[in-house]
C-alpha cells in the first residue's frame, strides 16, 4: 500500500515552497525507523528535530503536518473547544490568567455546604447537578446557597478579590 502526501505547511512555509516535497511511504508513519522518522520530520518542518523529542511526539507532530497539508486542521471537537475558548476570552480577557480554562468535560467538582455534600460534573456545554444541566456554576451555587454567588468563587476555583 503506497501513500502520497504533499506538504505546504504554515510554519516554514517559504522553506516548503522552495523545497516542496512529496512523501511516498510504503509503510505507515509508525512503521518508520527513528532515523527515517526524524528525516521526514525535518523535511516537513523545515528544520531538524531536537534530539530530546521522542518518537511518539515526532509521530504525532508529523501526522499533524500531514493533516494540515491536506487541509484537515482541526476535527469538530477540537474546533468546538477552540471556539469555546475564544468566546470565553472575549467575555473575560483574564480567562487564561485566572486558570478558568482548565475545566475539562468529565471533571467533578465537590462542595460541602452547610453539612451537605454537593457534586457537579463538568460537561462539554455546561454543568450537571442533580440530574439537571445548568449553563453556569453561578446558577448551581445560587441553587445550593439560596443566594446569588459567583460560581467560580463558591466552588473554590477562583479567589475572592480583596477590597482595598
Amino acid at each position: 500500500m503506497s501513500r502520497e502526501w504533499s506538504v505546504y505547511g504554515v510554519r516554514g512555509a517559504s522553506y516548503m515552497q522552495k523545497n516542496s516535497t512529496t512523501l511516498n511511504l510504503d509503510k505507515s508513519i509508525t512503521d518508520l525507523s527513528l532515523a527515517e522518522l526524524r528525516e521526514e520530520w525535518a523535511k516537513y518542518w523545515g528544520m531538524p528535530a531536537h534530539e530530546r523529542i521522542g518518537r511518539v511526539t515526532l509521530e504525532k507532530s508529523l501526522q499533524f503536518k500531514l493533516r494540515e497539508a491536506r487541509g484537515e486542521w482541526l476535527n469538530a471537537e477540537q474546533k468546538e473547544r477552540l471556539d469555546n475558548l475564544i468566546a470565553s476570552y472575549k467575555r473575560n480577557p483574564k480567562f487564561f490568567d485566572d486558570g478558568l480554562s482548565e475545566l475539562k468535560p468529565g471533571l467533578r467538582l465537590v462542595k460541602n455546604y452547610n453539612g451537605q455534600h454537593h457534586s457537579v460534573e463538568v460537561l462539554a456545554k455546561g454543568f450537571q447537578y442533580r440530574d439537571r444541566t445548568y449553563g453556569s456554576l453561578s446558577e448551581i451555587a445560587t441553587v445550593i446557597a439560596g443566594t446569588r454567588w459567583n460560581g467560580w468563587i463558591f466552588f473554590g476555583l477562583k479567589k475572592r478579590e480583596k477590597k482595598q
